[in-house]
């Protein structure tokens, strides 16, 4: 052993002391004898990122690991530099090369595994976090880490079994318990999901994650005294995020009682709070509004390369397609979970096929529309434009040639010279449901904020939205070739047959009664939009004609309305 190496040794006997600054003074020295040193390089990247400068961090590390290149360790820990810094790409592969030399280093994997989780590639995650703890079942925060992404892929069932399976075998973990307890809420097993929280250690009602799970429980209970009781004991010491789901669900439960002034306010209040989370809100909803300008202003020479392309008609799609937009919270989750019963529909669940398409392909068109929308759209790019959606539904959805594909986003009723452009043979169904519903429930939402969903978090700037976007919609019908239909949420509420069968036809698909035993599906399904609660409950017309209890404090979000109210036919 060099006078270096043994150095070192010294160096990490007082690091994994907690002696950091005395480590530091070893690895040094070290490196005075042996500037090529990888562990006492290592060692003060470790340092780097114990003590939060993760730049620097990564960069030693990556230094370090060009000198040990097969060092399992040094890996690893510049995989966690580097995912601390945001850069989950290379820390996946820092991971991969850790793993690949030690596969015992079972720390590398699941960190891998963590990194790719992010990245959203949630098979690759899946199956990493599954090796996991098929080497330790006592990994529970791997259980927890597999259930996160389960969730994600709207598969709670399994979700749940993971987590029931490691706390048999695993000290029972606050944060497993916490994941199992919201997962029984969510999907309606709410007296598993109180026993659950109820094995928490002494005092968790002081946890405002507990108190939530606690309050959603009883609004589902209708037990609204008893929620607001558990909302009012989070502190204001509480995370941010807590705090907004606490102010936002006080406001359900105050609407619950008819105490509509404050449940008024208390939405104000939460989206207050999202708004001051989000530093860049305003611009996030000046660049929406900006988008739907373009739209509205390019929509002649849409029309006009529309023609142009239809001269050209594209290869056939392995699927059928449908479009299903509408405004935000027009009743689409509804009709969607109705759809997903068919035997021969597929549907994404709000992870848009098209939006996908957006992030995977440059945009090049100088006014900011997708794809070079207009001149350099030739009907080439328009059919590999195609080949690409087709890749991306495959690899969301499986196998799905001559399925019916339902493309679900509301707010891609704005995309729809988009769609007359690329998929000139997609049916379009449209939710209409009475706007002055539609903006207040869009307003009631704790929507997590995007371009879109900023433009939400007042009454009048939902209504602004909400007239921007059908005004460019009804533009779209009159100059574009498409093939729409449009329903009524309040006709599916009240006719619920007969309004189904009317989309049924139209969609091209045979009649079958697994369309109204639609709720036997959601036993234990996740649903991952707001309207989660309601669309798992029986119909009812509890939200039809809200906006009337809510009249004195909507001002003149419902000027903005009056035009399409009555364009919709509604009183």
């Amino acid at each position: 052993m060099s006078d270096a190496d043994s150095i070192v040794e010294a160096g990490r006997a007082v690091h994994r002391q907690g002696a950091l600054d005395r480590a530091a003074e070893f690895y040094r020295k070290a490196l005075s004898l042996d500037p090529g040193h990888a562990l006492a390089t290592a060692g003060l990247g470790v340092i780097a990122l114990q003590t939060g400068d993760v730049d620097q961090a990564a960069t030693i590390l990556d230094k370090a690991a060009r000198l040990a290149p097969g060092n399992p360790t040094i890996q690893n820990n510049l995989g966690n530099a580097l995912i601390a810094a945001g850069d989950l790409n290379r820390a996946e592969a820092a991971f991969d090369a850790a793993f690949s030399a030690d596969p015992s280093l079972i720390d590398a994997l699941y960190n891998r595994a963590v990194a790719r989780q992010r990245l959203r590639r949630r098979t690759e995650a899946e199956a990493d976090y599954r090796t996991v703890l098929s080497h330790d079942p006592m990994r529970i925060d791997a259980a927890v880490n597999l259930a996160a992404v389960l969730r994600e892929a709207e598969d709670p069932s399994t979700a749940i079994s993971v987590l029931e399976s490691a706390l048999q075998v695993a000290p029972p973990m606050p944060d497993a318990l916490m994941a199992l307890a919201s997962l029984y809420e969510t999907v309606g097993r709410v007296d598993e999901a109180g026993e659950t929280l109820d094995r928490l250690p002494s005092g968790p009602d002081k946890d405002p994650q507990v108190l939530l799970v606690r309050a959603r429980i009883a609004l589902r209970r209708g037990q609204a005294e008893a929620g607001l009781a558990a909302l009012d004991s989070i502190g204001v010491g509480a995370p941010a995020p807590a705090q907004r789901q606490a102010t936002y669900l006080k406001g359900l439960l105050l609407d619950r009682l008819g105490r509509y002034e404050d449940a008024f306010q208390a939405f104000s209040n939460a989206n207050a709070q999202a708004r001051a989370g989000r530093s860049d809100a305003d611009k996030l909803a000046r660049s929406y509004r900006d988008r739907i300008a373009v739209y509205r202003d390019t929509l002649p020479d849409v029309s006009v390369c529309a023609a142009r392309l239809a001269k050209t008609p594209p290869q056939a799609l392995p699927f059928d397609l449908v479009f299903f937009c509408g405004f935000p919270r027009s009743g689409t989750t509804l009709m969607e979970q109705i759809l997903a019963a068919h035997p021969a529909t597929l549907t994404t669940g709000e992870d848009s096929p098209l939006h996908r398409l957006y992030e995977s392909t440059e945009t090049s068109d100088d006014q900011g529309l997708p794809f070079g929308l207009l001149a350099g759209l030739t009907a080439d790019r328009r059919d590999a434009l195609r080949v690409a959606f087709a890749d991306i539904v495959e690899s969301q959805l499986g196998d799905c040639r001559g399925r019916t594909v339902i493309d679900k986003l509301p707010l891609n009723l704005v995309e729809l010279g988009i769609v007359a452009l690329l998929f000139p043979e997609a049916r379009i169904l449209v939710a209409i449901r009475d706007p002055r519903d539609c903006v207040l429930s869009a307003f009631m939402q704790p929507f997590r904020l995007n371009e879109a969903m900023a433009c939400l978090l007042t009454p009048q700037d939902a209504a602004a939205l909400y007239a921007d976007v059908f005004d460019l919609y009804q533009a779209q019908k009159h100059a574009l070739p498409l093939t729409i239909a449009e329903y009524r949420y309040e006709d599916l509420i009240d006719d619920f047959e007969g309004t189904l069968h009317r989309v049924i036809d139209f969609l091209g698909l045979a009649w079958t009664d697994d369309l109204t035993r639609y709720r036997d599906r959601l036993a234990g399904k996740y649903i991952s939009t707001p309207s989660y609660m309601a669309v798992s409950q029986s119909l009812n017309r509890r939200a039809i004609g809200r906006w009337r209890r809510y009249e004195p404090y909507l001002g003149t979000a419902l000027d903005k309305l009056s035009a399409h109210v009555i364009g919709h036919g509604y009183d």
